[in-house]
C-alpha cells in the first residue's frame, strides 16, 4: 500500500503542475513508453545496472498518407564500485510526411543510493538533424503556379541538451525531465530568413509503482504527462498493466489530450522471459475525428536485459 500512495501523490502533484498549461507534441510518442526510459529522462541512466537494450518501431495513423513513423534504439548501464555512474543514450528516426528527423543523444547520470531507494540526476547532450523534401510535394497549384516555398528543400543541424530527475525503487518510480531545453528553430534560406519550423521545449512527469495482487499476478498502474508550454495541448497517457507469473503482460492506456479530451485508447500484449529477452505489441484505436481515415496505430518493441552469467534474470524488470 505504501508504494499505491507514493503513485497516487506523485501522479495527482505532475496534474497539478501540469494541468494549468493550454498548450504542436512534436516528439514522437510511444504507448509502451514504460520500457523507453531513456527517451523519458536522462537521468533513467543506469537504472538497468548490468545494462540493456530496447529497440521501438512505431506506425500511427494507418492508411494516412504521409503518418508519423519512428525507429528507435537505446541503451543504458551503470558503472562504478556503487553503480553510481549512469551512462545511456538513444537514436531515433522519425518521418511525418516529406519531413525526415533524426536524432541522437547520450546521456550521464549520478545516482545516490537512499535508505528508501535510487535518485538519479541526470544531464544529456546530442544532436538532431531535420529535414524537409519539399521540393517532393507536387499539388496542382504548385506545377501550375510555382511557390519559391516548394522549389528547394530545406535541412538543418540543432544541437540540444536535456535534465532529468530520477527516483525508483524496486516497485515504484517517478521522474520529471526536460529532453530537450534549447528551443532551436528552422530557416528557410529565403530572402529574409523567415523560420518555417521550431523545436519546441518538452517538460515530462513518469510515475508508477507494481503493486503485488498475489505471488503470481502483478498490477502496474503508470502515467506519463507531457507538456509543451502554449504550443500543444498536454498530454496524458495512463496505463494499467497486469504481469502474469512475470512473464507475460496486458495492459491497457488511454491518451488524453486538452483537459481530458479522449484521444485513443491502446491494447498491449507482451512476453519477458527469464534470458532477459523481452517482446512487446501495442495496437492503438483513435478516438478523435481521425477514426474516420484511420485503422488505428501499430507498435512493436524488443529488449534485452543483461544479467552476470551464469545467474539468469530471477527478478524482471517492470519499467
Amino acid at each position: 500500500m505504501k508504494y499505491l500512495a507514493y503513485t497516487i501523490f506523485f501522479i495527482f502533484a505532475g496534474l497539478g503542475c501540469f494541468g494549468t498549461w493550454a498548450n504542436a507534441q512534436q516528439d514522437a510518442r510511444y504507448s509502451m513508453y514504460m520500457f523507453n526510459g531513456m527517451y523519458v529522462n536522462p537521468a533513467y541512466a543506469g537504472t538497468n545496472e548490468n545494462g540493456g537494450f530496447a529497440a521501438f518501431y512505431r506506425k500511427q495513423w494507418v492508411n494516412i498518407p504521409g503518418s508519423p513513423q519512428t525507429i528507435s534504439l537505446s541503451g543504458n548501464g551503470a558503472l562504478g564500485k556503487r553503480k553510481q555512474y549512469g551512462l545511456g543514450g538513444f537514436a531515433e528516426y522519425d518521418q511525418i510526411g516529406v519531413h525526415q528527423r533524426i536524432t541522437t543523444y547520450g546521456a550521464y547520470a549520478y545516482r545516490f543510493k537512499l535508505p528508501t531507494g535510487n535518485l538519479a540526476l541526470g544531464l544529456q547532450g546530442g544532436v538532431q538533424y531535420l529535414r524537409s523534401n519539399l521540393t517532393d510535394v507536387t499539388p496542382e497549384e504548385v506545377i501550375t503556379n510555382p511557390d519559391p516555398v516548394f522549389q528547394q528543400n530545406n535541412s538543418v543541424l540543432m544541437p540540444n541538451f536535456g535534465l532529468g530527475i530520477w527516483f525508483n525503487t524496486q516497485y515504484f518510480f517517478a521522474g520529471v525531465s526536460a529532453p530537450h531545453l534549447l528551443n532551436n528553430q528552422m530557416k528557410d534560406g529565403q530572402p529574409g530568413l523567415s523560420v518555417v519550423g521550431r523545436q519546441f521545449r518538452h517538460y515530462l512527469l513518469n510515475v508508477g509503482g507494481v503493486l503485488p495482487v498475489s505471488d503470481e499476478l502483478k498490477l502496474v498502474p503508470s502515467v506519463l504527462v507531457k507538456a509543451v508550454p502554449t504550443h500543444a495541448p498536454v498530454q496524458f497517457d495512463t496505463n494499467l498493466s497486469l504481469f502474469i507469473k512475470d512473464l507475460i503482460w496486458i495492459g491497457s492506456s488511454f491518451r488524453f489530450e486538452n483537459r481530458f479530451k479522449p484521444e485513443s485508447v491502446n491494447a498491449i500484449l507482451g512476453f519477458q522471459f527469464q534470458n532477459g529477452l523481452r517482446i512487446g505489441y501495442a495496437y492503438d484505436y483513435t478516438l478523435s475525428k481521425l477514426t474516420n481515415f484511420t485503422s488505428g496505430s501499430h507498435e512493436v518493441t524488443v529488449g534485452y536485459d543483461i544479467s552476470p552469467k551464469p545467474q539468469r534474470l530471477i527478478t524482471p524488470r517492470y519499467f
